[in-house]
């Protein structure tokens, strides 16, 4: 049976903290932030919840990973139906979605996501990726708009089809994904113009 769990204590207040934090996150690409305003909706963790709960309503589409719900007691139609109550969020297909969110083992066809067109760039997906650590994995150096100085990042244990679009996005600038790495109650986030190589 799917039960309503209570959304963030200060809905207002605590929306525009998380907001701030995510908007530093997206200035400032590979930097860490806390969203600590909520324990989140199993099975999506804090920082994802948080997320959404700050960044959409009603008039977003979103499509939640049945594969999130691998290692979780909670099915992601939990998590789907808390997120409706609280922000009014409608499930859409993947290629559909305006935020996706998926596990970082996943094996994706990225490409099919909303990329933007050239007349609206910002109509794009943004992808929302559980991962299971910011300190193991790959070691990527970035580079681009918002980093000051090269910078080292790991970004957990990710799927052939995540690493081989962040170091080489199937859409050409301005079109493109930005991503979200979520972990526990920290996000870290990748914007299109940010490239990336391994070290």
């Amino acid at each position: 049976m799917q039960t309503i769990e209570a959304g963030f204590p200060n809905s207002v207040h605590n929306a525009q903290q998380c907001f701030r934090q995510i908007l530093k996150a997206l200035s400032e690409p590979g930097s860490q932030v806390t969203l600590e305003h909520h324990l989140g909706f199993a099975p999506l963790n804090a920082a994802a919840s948080q997320v959404i709960m700050s960044l959409c309503d009603q008039q977003t589409a979103l499509y939640l990973s049945p594969a999130l719900a691998k290692n979780s007691e909670q099915p992601i139609e939990q998590a789907l139906h808390n997120l409706a109550f609280h922000n009014g969020l409608s499930s859409a297909p993947i290629n559909q979605a305006d935020f996706v969110v998926v596990d970082a083992q996943e094996e994706l066809d990225l490409s099919q996501l909303k990329a933007g067109t050239d007349s609206s760039p910002e109509q794009s997906a943004t992808v929302l990726i559980q991962t299971n650590s910011l300190r193991t994995g790959p070691v990527f150096q970035l580079s681009g708009p918002g980093i000051k100085h090269k910078l080292d990042l790991q970004l957990g244990d990710l799927s052939t089809s995540i690493v081989d679009y962040l170091l080489k996005p199937s859409h050409r600038f301005p079109l493109g994904l930005d991503f979200m790495f979520c972990h526990q109650q920290s996000l870290v986030a990748i914007s299109r113009t940010t490239k990336l190589e391994l070290r």
